[in-house]
C-alpha cells in the first residue's frame, strides 16, 4: 500500500517539475544488498505530491468502505394470501408448496419477504357464517415458510373468520413455521405494536392496519383483535416507529374491491404517513393491482392485489411483486413484478417486464 502512495507521490513529483525526473537517482528503485545508497536531497515538490496523492487515496479508499459498509436489506412485498377454500382444496390434493412453485426462487432470493395473510387459520375452529368465511389448515403454513415469507400481516378482515377463540392456535401455527405475525394480537394494545427486525445492521418496523373490521365478530379492545386503523394514531405512531429504527413499513387494508385508483383521501394519508417518517406503505384489500407512487424519498404501493387466491372474476387474478432495496436513507431501488393466478398459483406474467419505480414527476 505504501508502495502504491509512493509511486503516485512520484506522479506528482514528475508533474511538479515538468515531466523531467532528475536523471540521477530513481526514488523508488530497489535498492541492492551491499549498494551504496546515493545520496540525495528530498524535494518539497515529492513531498507534497505523496502527501496530495495519500489524501486522494484515503478519501478514495474511506469513500469505498463507506459505500461498502452501508447496510442495505432487499424486501419483496405482495398482496393477499388466502389458503383456504379452493386453494386449500389444492393444497390437500398437491402439497403445501404447491400454490407458490412457480415464483418461490424469487421469493426466497429477497432478504425479507412479506404478505397479507387473508384467512383464519385453524384446525378446529369453525368458520363465522357469512358470504365469504376463508379458513386454511395450520399445515397450509408449511408452502409459505418454504416459499421464503417471513412477515404477514393479519390486519384485515378475515384473520379472525373463525372467531377469536382460533387465534391462539393461529399464532401457535404461524409460530411453529417461524413466520412473525403483525397487526394482530390478543387486546388492541398488543395489535398495534411494531414488529422490529434486524437484518444486514439494518432495524425495519412493521406496523399493520386495517380499515375493516372482521365480520360477524364484536370490536373489543381488551380482547383478541386485529389493529384497526386510526389515521392520527397511525401517524402518531409511526413517528414513534421511527424513533426506535431506520426505516418504517406500513402495512395497509383499505380501499374500495376491485377499484384501478386509490381514492384521494387515501392519497392523502399516504402522503402523511411518508412525512411523519414512514419509508414504504404496502396497500392490499381491492383485489386489483393500483398505482405505486413516489413521494417525498418514501414510497406508496396503493394495492398489490391477489397474490394467492381463487377469484372467481379475471379481473382479480392479477398481482405485483414489489422488489425494494431498504437502507437508512430510505428506498434505493425498487421495481414492480407483474404476477396472475392460474390454477391457485402465482406466476410471473410471460413476456412482462419488471417495471422501476420512478420518482414522481
Amino acid at each position: 500500500m505504501l508502495n502504491f502512495f509512493y509511486r503516485i507521490g512520484e506522479v506528482f513529483f514528475a508533474v511538479g517539475r515538468g515531466f523531467h525526473p532528475p536523471p540521477e537517482v530513481s526514488y523508488l528503485s530497489p535498492i541492492r544488498r551491499g549498494a551504496e545508497t546515493p545520496p540525495y536531497k528530498t524535494s518539497k515538490t515529492l513531498l507534497h505530491g505523496i502527501a496530495l496523492s495519500s489524501l486522494v487515496g484515503l478519501f478514495i479508499l474511506w469513500l469505498c468502505g463507506a459505500a461498502a459498509a452501508e447496510p442495505s436489506v432487499s424486501l419483496i412485498a405482495v398482496g393477499d394470501i388466502q389458503l383456504g377454500r379452493g386453494v386449500g382444496e389444492a393444497i390437500q390434493k398437491q402439497g403445501a408448496d404447491y400454490p407458490f412453485l412457480k415464483v418461490a426462487k424469487i421469493l426466497r432470493s429477497a432478504d425479507i419477504t412479506f404478505g397479507n395473510l387473508e384467512c383464519a387459520i385453524a384446525e378446529k375452529g369453525r368458520p363465522i357464517p357469512k358470504r365469504y368465511s376463508f379458513k386454511a389448515a395450520p399445515a397450509s403454513l408449511a408452502g409459505v415458510a418454504k416459499a421464503g415469507f417471513d412477515i404477514l400481516s393479519l390486519a384485515n378482515n378475515h384473520s379472525l373468520d373463525c372467531g377469536r377463540s382460533a387465534l391462539p392456535e393461529s399464532l401457535a401455527a404461524l409460530e411453529k413455521y417461524s413466520l412473525s405475525p403483525v397487526g394482530i394480537g390478543n387486546n388492541a394494545q398488543e395489535a398495534a405494536l411494531p414488529l422490529i427486525m434486524e437484518k444486514h445492521g439494518l432495524r425495519i418496523a412493521f406496523l399493520a392496519r386495517t380499515m375493516f373490521a372482521p365480520e360477524g365478530v364484536i370490536y373489543r379492545e381488551d380482547a383478541p383483535t386485529v389493529a384497526m386503523l386510526e389515521p392520527e394514531e397511525l401517524i402518531a405512531e409511526v413517528k414513534a416507529a421511527r424513533k426506535q429504527s431506520d426505516l418504517v413499513v406500513v402495512s395497509l387494508h383499505w380501499g374500495i374491491e376491485y377499484t384501478r385508483q386509490p381514492q384521494e383521501e387515501q392519497r392523502r394519508l399516504a402522503h402523511r404517513l411518508i412525512d411523519a417518517g414512514a419509508g414504504l406503505i404496502l396497500g392490499h384489500h381491492p383485489h386489483t393491482t393500483q398505482p405505486v407512487e413516489r413521494y417525498h424519498g418514501g414510497l406508496i404501493a396503493y394495492s398489490l392485489g391477489n397474490f394467492v387466491f381463487d377469484a372467481a372474476t379475471p379481473r382479480a387474478n392479477k398481482g405485483l411483486m414489489l422488489r425494494c432495496i431498504l437502507t437508512k436513507q430510505g428506498i434505493k431501488l425498487a421495481e414492480s413484478i407483474p404476477t396472475v393466478i392460474k390454477d391457485c398459483q402465482p406466476r410471473m406474467i410471460k413476456n412482462g417486464t419488471a417495471r422501476r419505480v420512478k420518482p414522481r414527476a
